[in-house]
Parts: structure tokens; C-alpha cells; sequence
């Protein structure tokens, strides 16, 4: 059952990577526009809705939002807030490549997490894992270079509050169901946007509105993913998370292919050590299964 586990959340990672860093890219192309990250949040609401919508019809939706500790996924939604407005200020400042890239942090501080926290027994892969993903993302932030920008740690702060909810995630599984912390973990947000829109308007054009669709779609199914992988990795949340590491290819091919946007040499070799950090993670995951089965 473990074995399973790790495995349906391996390949949910795979995939909620992919769909992050699309949302990542039509958010850096909308960030550069007169779209705010409330204009944005407003009009995927239709798209939010369509997941209690469903579960409606399904008969399904009261039992989704019970939970047995309502803490765990209400800290969460709450905590989820911000997380808009740091997508969109970074990204007005910053490449949509550096962005993911410290993105990327993220398992880093998971790792610590899971070691303060959750007592997971590490092994010398994760380890290898982490610390070449650390040099990686230095090479990337360059403190001291003149490429160096503040905006960075307006990422890095976005960065901390996903490693939080994906840690509240994994330790309080039992405290709601998967679709019960996705929904918990997006109403917040979405109402929030609500007020703000109505003192800030704004009419887009039909292109910027079927990105806007289109996004969310990406977004809720990645966060959506994401849950249910950290959910059901329960005592692997470590040697799982640094999977995210494979976005920093994916945002890198996008970078260049669409937005022309480029990062310097020192920062290319921090992704290609980042993304050799995320492979090595695999021999962690094969190493913590043979464990469990003992």
C-alpha cells in the first residue's frame, strides 16, 4: 500500500509541476499588464466553482468539508492568501526562469520540516539531494553579484508559506480529505478577491480572459495534485518533495522558447545542478520504500 502511495504521488508531482509552471508563465506574461493578481483570482472563480459544483451533483460535497480538526485546513486556506499577490510582484521583477528556480528552495525547507517536525529518518541520498539543490539555487541567487534583486526574497517568503501548507498537509492528513483541503485551501483566497475587484475593476479583453481561464484550470488542477501527493506520502514527505526540483526544466524551455527570457551562465548551472538534485531524489524514495516494507 505504501509502495503505491509514493508512487501515485510521484507521478501527481510530476504532473501538478507542469501545470504550476504554466500557470507561472501566464501569470508572467499577465504581471507585465495592467491585470492585478485580484483581477486574475476574480475571474478564475467560475473555474474554482466548478470543482464544489461537481461534487454537488456527485452528492458528495458536505462530506468533503467535514473534518475532524477544521484548524489544519482553514490555517492553510489562510495562509494561501498572499500567495497571488507574491506570484505577480515577483514576477514583474524578476525572470519567469529565476522565479521557478527559487521556487525550488522549497524541498529544502521541507526537508527541515520533516526532520524538526515529522522525525522523518533521512537517508545519504536525500541528503546528496538537498545539498546539491542548496549550491544549486546559490549559483541562482548570487548574493553579491550585481544581478542580485531584492524582489528575490518576495519569493522566497511565497516560498515559505507553500512549504508551510504543504508541511500542514502532510502531518494533519487525517484531518480532512484531499478534495476537503483543496477546497478549504482556495475559497479564502477567491472571496478575498471579491472586495478588492469591486474597488478595482477592470474590464480585460477577450485574449487576456482566456488566459486567465486557463491558468486556473492549470493552477486548481496543480493544486489539487500537489494535496493529494503530500497527503498520501504521509511518513515520505521528504524524500518526495524534492520532485518540484524537475519545474526549474520546465520553466527554463518556456522561458527561453516564449518569453526570450534568458539567465546568465552561473544561474544555468544552479538549474542543472537543481534538476540533478530532483533525479537524485528517486534512489531517496527507492531507499525509504525498501525501509517501510521491512
Amino acid at each position: 500500500k505504501m509502495n503505491k502511495s509514493i508512487i501515485n504521488a510521484t507521478i501527481l508531482l510530476f504532473f501538478a509541476g507542469i501545470f504550476f509552471v504554466t500557470n507561472d508563465a501566464i501569470i508572467n506574461f499577465l504581471s507585465q499588464t495592467h491585470v492585478k493578481f485580484f483581477h486574475f483570482i476574480f475571474y478564475g472563480i467560475p473555474v474554482f466553482l466548478c470543482f464544489p459544483l461537481f461534487l454537488v451533483f456527485k452528492g458528495s460535497l458536505l462530506y468533503n468539508l467535514k473534518c475532524k480538526n477544521y484548524y489544519p485546513p482553514i490555517i492553510r486556506g489562510i495562509l494561501n492568501i498572499p500567495l497571488p499577490f507574491t506570484a505577480f510582484v515577483a514576477l514583474e521583477n524578476i525572470k519567469l526562469p529565476e522565479f521557478t528556480t527559487l521556487n525550488m528552495t522549497a524541498p529544502i525547507m521541507g526537508t527541515i520540516f520533516a526532520i524538526c517536525f515529522l522525525k522523518e529518518r533521512l537517508n545519504k541520498f536525500t541528503y546528496l539531494s538537498l545539498f546539491i539543490g542548496f549550491i544549486g539555487v546559490t549559483f541562482v541567487i548570487q548574493p553579491g553579484f550585481d544581478t542580485f534583486n531584492i524582489f528575490y526574497f518576495v519569493t522566497l517568503f511565497g516560498v515559505l508559506l507553500i512549504t508551510i501548507t504543504t508541511f500542514i498537509v502532510n502531518k494533519y492528513n487525517y484531518a480532512a480529505t484531499n478534495i476537503g483541503f483543496f477546497l478549504y485551501g482556495g475559497v479564502l483566497v477567491h472571496l478575498v478577491s471579491i472586495p478588492l475587484f469591486i474597488i478595482n475593476p477592470l474590464v480585460v479583453s477577450f485574449f487576456e480572459y482566456s488566459l486567465i481561464i486557463t491558468a486556473s484550470i492549470f493552477i486548481n488542477f496543480a493544486m489539487f495534485f500537489a494535496t493529494t501527493a503530500f497527503r498520501i506520502a504521509q511518513k515520505h514527505y521528504a524524500s518526495v518533495f524534492p520532485l518540484v526540483y524537475l519545474q526549474v526544466l520546465w520553466s527554463s524551455l518556456i522561458g527561453i522558447y516564449v518569453f526570450n527570457e534568458y539567465m546568465n551562465i552561473y544561474a544555468y548551472v544552479g538549474a542543472f545542478l537543481i534538476v540533478i538534485s530532483g533525479i537524485i531524489s528517486f534512489p531517496s524514495q527507492i531507499q525509504q520504500l525498501k525501509a517501510s516494507i521491512k
